[in-house]
């Protein structure tokens, strides 16, 4: 009886162990992922200070397993260090540049790119706190693989911005990330 307890055991923990055994997967020629991230926003000029919640999500195509093209849709809101705090609501759209190394199940990766960022002023702000302005990015992060198609995605970015401020600001997030 002990000897079917332990042979079943071994049957039934078989599959477990050789996925746990798998090296990841992805990312490979042609994959796609999605994530979707929650982090903070922090301003470096102006009258805005402080960190501010943001929220973003992606889409990336792998044209190799080490180069991707990425979009990226965003919010954050900045608070102005000024009597009754006007804020200015950002929604930004990037696309992007991605170059990630291997390294096991951690996969480090630079980004750069180009974006538009919608600012829209609250009513004590000037009328120049409304636009939609050019900006670009860089920064890094990692992809932390935890299964052979998922797993998390920390990365941070500075972002700079035409017109008013904030033009110049630091995005950093976390999320979990999804290849297909």
């Amino acid at each position: 009886m002990k000897k079917l307890a332990m042979n079943t055991l071994f049957v039934m923990l078989l599959p477990a162990v050789s996925l746990a055994a798998t090296p990841s997967t992805a990312p490979n020629t042609d994959d796609m992922a999605v994530s979707g991230n929650l982090g903070f926003a922090a301003p470096f000029d102006g009258p805005f200070g402080g960190v501010e919640p943001a929220i973003n999500g992606t889409f990336e195509y792998y044209t190799t397993p080490r180069m991707s093209w990425r979009g990226l849709l965003g919010y954050t809101s900045f608070t102005a260090d000024l009597p009754g705090d006007p804020k200015v609501n950002s929604t930004f759209i990037n696309a992007n540049f991605v170059y990630n190394w291997e390294h096991g199940d951690v996969h480090p990766f630079a980004t750069a790119g180009v974006g538009a960022y919608s600012n829209n002023g609250s009513s004590s702000l000037p009328p120049q706190f409304d636009e939609t302005v050019f900006g670009v990015n860089a920064g890094g992060g990692i992809d932390w693989f935890l299964g052979p198609r998922w797993g998390l995605k920390f990365e941070g970015s500075m972002h700079g911005l035409t017109g008013e401020d904030p033009n110049v600001f630091f995005l950093g997030t976390f999320g979990f990330k999804f290849w297909f």
